[in-house]
């Protein structure tokens, strides 16, 4: 088979017992964008965009991570995300009049090991909260602490959606909405859940 050299545009150059992994050639294929400012104008659309298409969220949340400095690739990225608004331009949000007051939230926690980002490590969490059926508030970002475990990490999600929680409930007593039920939160992490 040979030794390794190249794999997932990663190098590999052995070193003694050690191995020194390199990712020079993908950063020399990847020019720099020469017009940044076409690139965070079309980006900063997108966040705006975000307010009522939730589909996108963590998409543009990915690009955002490169207004610095883009590369080409990144800007094939916001292209792609531009030809799926296109094809996708008749989605709309549903805001219905009847509604039960009942708030449903959903949070998850993508851990490091499986989706953290390889230019920082920071993994993502996110999540979306709806009133009866109607979708009022979400979020994807990543996290700025690690966590020891998943349970852990899960957790520090659910203070995040905790305190949006906190923030709508506040919010629809002054618009003097009241909730029969204390707002429900799912989460996908077991021990989490007991704690």
């Amino acid at each position: 088979m040979g030794r390794l050299s190249f794999f997932l545009g990663i190098q590999v150059v052995p070193k003694g017992s050690d191995l020194l992994l390199s990712q020079k050639k993908y950063i020399s294929d990847s020019p720099l964008l020469e017009n940044l400012v076409q690139y965070r104008q079309t980006v900063g659309a997108l966040q705006y965009l975000t307010l009522s298409r939730s589909d996108i969220t963590f998409a543009v949340n990915k690009v955002c991570q490169f207004m610095h400095s883009p590369t080409e690739n990144h800007w094939s990225m916001v292209k792609r995300i531009l030809r799926y608004l296109q094809g996708t331009s008749h989605f709309v949000l549903l805001i219905q009049q009847k509604l039960a007051p009942v708030i449903h939230a959903y949070t998850d926690a993508c851990s490091r090991s499986l989706t953290a980002s390889l230019d920082d490590r920071r993994s993502t969490v996110g999540f979306a909260i709806y009133l009866g059926s109607n979708l009022i508030s979400w979020c994807a970002r990543k996290k700025r602490t690690i966590s020891r475990s998943s349970t852990e990490f899960e957790y520090k999600a659910l203070t995040d959606t905790v305190a949006e929680l906190t923030w709508l409930e506040a919010l629809l007593k002054e618009l003097h909405v009241s909730l029969t039920l204390v707002p429900i939160l799912w989460c996908d992490n077991l021990g989490a859940s007991y704690l």
